[in-house]
């Protein structure tokens, strides 16, 4: 056998070998995406049933006081004495101005004698006309003399009531801008009155929450840290604030000795009815293509479902969630790794009791 024979037959080897061990390759190749094709995605799962949950609504607050009047005076004249303080507490009906009465006295003596006379003289047209001495029109004179001096007279003594500005309840003198001689006329404004006795908790809410609240809800007031209990729900609007879209609430709660001040900021914590709910870790919850949150589950034959949840209440530990079946076997491991209508095969946890 020549050079050129064996150099051919030494080729014809070669690319036999190649070619068998290429063949080799391709069926080890195929037989391990049949065994990657039948193997199943392992996920860790827990059982979830549904639980009684009282959700709270918690909205960024402040006090505000109950009532705020400006009191004005009703008679003109110079300020004689000021009663109370600003900063300081008044009584409903005590007197925080006092204007001068000058001739106001000598006003109510003049009316109190003009009224004795009125009737007097009404009297004694009753008795004339009796035997006849007497006309239908003096009588109807003297009975509009009495009228007029009845009505002076109740004129005179308001004015003289009138001499001291008081405050229509209890409450804090915010502000009193008048002095003694000052001149003030009807209308004129003597002090401003607070009450913080009850004090008022304003909020705003979205359109979403409004509708879950009602009055006479229960709720939690928090300053500054501190808790304050038996707070109660007293207003909801009906119309939307048009620059913030969102609903006032209010709230009323004890204030005693005038404790807390009007617009402090706060937080209040509103609890409305129980609902059935998922308490599930957050890292189950997962966003669709859509924006909305879901969370994967399995149905009875291991397959992935996704369902579209809601929260609802939130811990340290976990969320609260509505949208679920009442018993559920939830994906807490590996969901981001699955799809809808996969089959997979599930792990349960150590601590896989209803959750």
């Amino acid at each position: 056998m020549n050079k050129n024979v064996r150099i051919a037959l030494w080729a014809a080897l070669i690319l036999v070998i190649w070619f068998g061990t290429g063949l080799l390759e391709s069926v080890d190749s195929t037989e391990s995406e049949v065994k990657t094709v039948d193997s199943l995605t392992r996920v860790q799962v827990v059982n979830s049933q549904q639980q009684l949950f009282s959700p709270t609504v918690s909205l960024r607050a402040k006090t505000k006081a109950n009532r705020a009047v400006d009191v004005l005076a009703q008679v003109s004249g110079k300020i004689s004495a000021t009663l109370v303080q600003e900063g300081r507490p008044v009584a409903a009906g005590q007197g925080i101005c006092e204007i001068n009465a000058e001739d106001r006295y000598l006003r109510l003596a003049q009316a109190q004698a003009a009224l004795e006379n009125a009737e007097i003289a009404y009297r004694g047209a009753q008795k004339l006309k009796a035997v006849g001495y007497q006309s239908e029109l003096a009588i109807s004179r003297t009975k509009t003399t009495l009228a007029t001096a009845r009505t002076q007279l109740k004129r005179a003594q308001l004015d003289v009531e009138n001499l001291q500005v008081k405050a229509p309840f209890d409450g804090i003198v915010e502000n009193r801008p008048v002095e003694v001689g000052d001149f003030i006329a009807p209308g004129s404004h003597c002090a401003r009155v607070v009450e913080l006795n009850p004090l008022k908790i304003e909020a705003l809410v979205t359109g979403a929450e409004v509708s879950s609240l009602n009055v006479g809800d229960e709720a939690i007031v928090v300053v500054a840290g501190k808790e304050y209990q038996e707070v109660e729900i007293s207003y909801l609007a009906y119309q939307a604030n048009p620059m913030t879209k969102g609903y006032r609430v209010e709230a009323i709660m004890d204030n005693p000795n005038q404790a807390l001040r009007a617009g402090i900021s706060a937080q209040l914590n509103i609890q409305i009815a129980p609902v059935q709910g998922h308490f599930v870790p957050a890292s189950t919850i997962l966003l669709n293509d859509k924006g909305g949150t879901v969370i994967r589950v399995l149905d009875s034959k291991q397959i992935v479902e996704s369902y579209q949840v809601s929260a609802i209440g939130e811990s340290d530990e976990g969320i609260w969630v509505t949208g679920l079946p009442e018993e559920v076997v939830l994906v807490t491991v590996g969901q981001n790794y699955i799809v809808d209508g996969e089959h997979v095969e599930p792990a349960f946890s150590a601590n896989s009791a209803t959750q």
